[in-house]
């Protein structure tokens, strides 16, 4: 088999013959090649178009579509503060104007807010680094600019239904009914929460070096938390019952139920060619940690729609099975396929890892939430003004903070989520 410097050598020289790019497709034949499961000018991109995510824009238009002829009014972004922050300990307001950024609703706090007032400051983090008030190596040399913008945040793991449709930002909906409520997509915590930057992008080329494909084990390997299931397949789909069905395919399954005794490390499921992935009360953010690593995620079908899930498809990026609520036996299917095709597998897993060094590192993040903001400004039929009562969250970086504000970087250093950690 090639190498994958080799594979590199020859796209190189195609590519040197036929200066046919991504960027010079339409947006709407890019978004059929990719949901089609084909490439457009070969899998292996062009030095031109190595950075270019628009096709996850998509995304940002179709959450938006809803709001483009009622508008965004001040009532509506004030229930949403209301339905998310005050009413709820799963979420905040926050306001983006005159280059300050402001807390609009309560000052999270553990009483309040439980575990997810760290989650509020991690999502803190992030909306400091996108609106360009903190110094990210990702922007040396660019002028950042954000429109002034205010929203609510969910920090929960799926949010139900809501018949007023109010906007509200949140890293996954029902992939079936993705109107049932206002939500808007974005990256969401886990990229910071599990260091995936730093513990899994960073690594690529020391990954495919320490565990390369022809030495990998061919068991399917998991190890997962019981949370239950949010939404309409609550009673069919969870983590527990895939574990069970688990238990007397041991030959070629190795998928536990996590504790101490029982977990294992990210390296070691590298070990293995075939990576399970199953979801968790929502979209689990183990998936983008997965997707970057060298092994193929095999994932069960997807039930949540995330910001990239319009150009991720399967067999392709990944390998899907449980197509259906009952018992998840087309798993031992998948294998076979796996095994007999263990080339194409392997490609399956490159393509995984390109994909998510492309559209799911940090960079890309922080594009895709300065579009998300601009497009959504234009959007607001107000002015936005400084709200009152609202809190001046001081970024990482702010030598000015003063003791009232949102302290992000000293909260941040006691509780391991400054962007330095992730």
């Amino acid at each position: 088999m090639a190498s994958d410097n080799d594979d590199d050598d020859d796209d190189n020289k195609n590519n040197n013959n036929n200066k046919v790019t991504i960027k010079s497709a339409s947006l709407e034949y890019r978004l059929k090649m990719a949901k089609e499961g084909l490439s457009f000018g070969g899998e292996e991109r062009t030095e031109d178009d190595k950075d270019d995510i628009s096709m996850l824009y998509e995304q940002i238009d179709e959450d938006l579509e809803p709001f483009r002829t009622k508008r965004i009014s001040k009532d509506m972004t004030r229930k949403a503060w209301d339905r998310y922050a005050v009413k709820n300990f799963r979420g905040f307001g926050f306001s983006f104007v005159g280059n300050e950024l402001y807390l609009a609703t309560r000052r999270p706090t553990k009483e309040f807010n439980g575990h997810h007032a760290r989650l509020i400051y991690m999502y803190f983090n992030d909306i400091c680094e996108a609106v360009g008030l903190t110094n990210n190596e990702e922007d040396k040399g660019e002028t950042i600019r954000v429109p002034d913008v205010e929203m609510a945040l969910s920090t929960f793991d799926y949010n139900f239904q809501d018949e007023e449709q109010l906007p509200v930002l949140c890293f996954c909906k029902d992939l079936e009914n993705p109107s049932e409520s206002g939500c808007i997509l974005h990256p969401g915590f886990g990229f910071r929460a599990s260091k995936i930057d730093k513990n899994v992008y960073a690594n690529r080329e020391e990954f495919d070096k320490e565990y390369p494909w022809s030495s990998k084990d061919e068991k399917l390997i998991g190890r997962f938390s019981m949370y239950s299931r949010a939404g309409r397949h609550s009673e069919t789909r969870a983590r527990k019952i895939f574990v069970d069905f688990a238990e007397n395919r041991t030959e070629d399954i190795d998928v536990k139920a996590y504790n101490k005794i029982s977990g294992i490390s990210l390296r070691e499921h590298m070990k293995h060619k075939y990576i399970l992935h199953l979801d968790g009360q929502g979209h689990s953010f183990q998936f983008e940690e997965k997707l970057g690593m060298n092994s193929v995620v095999v994932s069960e079908k997807k039930l949540f729609q995330t910001y990239f899930s319009k150009i991720l498809v399967p067999k392709k990026h990944y390998l899907e099975f449980w197509q259906n609520d009952k018992e998840p036996e087309d798993i031992i299917d998948v294998l076979k396929w796996a095994r007999e095709n263990d080339d194409l597998t392997q490609k399956i897993a490159k393509n995984g890892q390109d994909f998510a060094h492309k559209y799911l590192t940090k960079k890309a993040r922080l594009s895709y939430y300065r579009e998300l903001f601009a497009r959504y400004a234009k959007l607001l039929d107000y002015e936005v003004v400084k709200p009152e009562g609202a809190i001046r969250i001081c970024c990482p970086g702010d030598y000015a903070c003063r003791d009232d504000d949102i302290l992000v970087e000293k909260y941040s250093k006691e509780h391991y989520v400054l962007s330095e950690y992730a």
